[in-house]
């Protein structure tokens, strides 16, 4: 008992509300971790890993195949519950414009720079991370709609 309140228990399944307003909320923290690490003048070189051939655009694929499984959980799309190609072509398109002005942006960032390489990462992850939710939405039947 808390404050003459009886605590919250730990519930194990949570409404179809409270899951979209938490995906939507990590949705928004994954995009300003990504905005983060991309104003991030100068990163730091990994020894190890800079020898790696093309590490980053792995790196970009990872991170943005992240936010755009996340998003796919966190918008609404009427009439569609289970896998939806358009939905993901929808999730991916916006992705690579968000790449485009990412890269763009890291022209203006010292020690960073523009390359096509890395916007290409971006949609290839996103179109990853996009297409994966929506075939864990049609397998597991769960409704991705609030």
């Amino acid at each position: 008992m808390k404050g003459g309140r009886l605590a919250r228990p730990f519930r194990l399944f949570r409404s179809p509300f409270e899951t979209f307003r938490a995906a939507r909320r990590s949705a928004v923290v994954w995009a300003v971790f990504l905005l983060t690490l991309t104003s991030w003048p100068r990163p730091p070189r990994v020894p190890i890993l800079s020898g790696i051939p093309n590490f980053d655009k792995l790196v970009h694929g990872v991170l943005y195949g992240v936010e755009a499984f996340l998003l796919y959980w966190s918008v609404q799309w009427p009439g569609r519950p289970r896998f939806s190609l358009l939905r993901a072509l929808a999730i991916i398109g916006a992705m690579a414009v968000w790449g485009v002005a990412d890269e763009t942006h890291q022209a203006w960032i010292p020690g960073r720079s523009m390359e096509g390489g890395d916007v290409a990462a971006d949609v290839a992850g996103a179109a990853a991370g996009a297409l994966v939710a929506s075939a864990l939405s049609g397998r597991r039947g769960v409704k991705t709609s609030a």
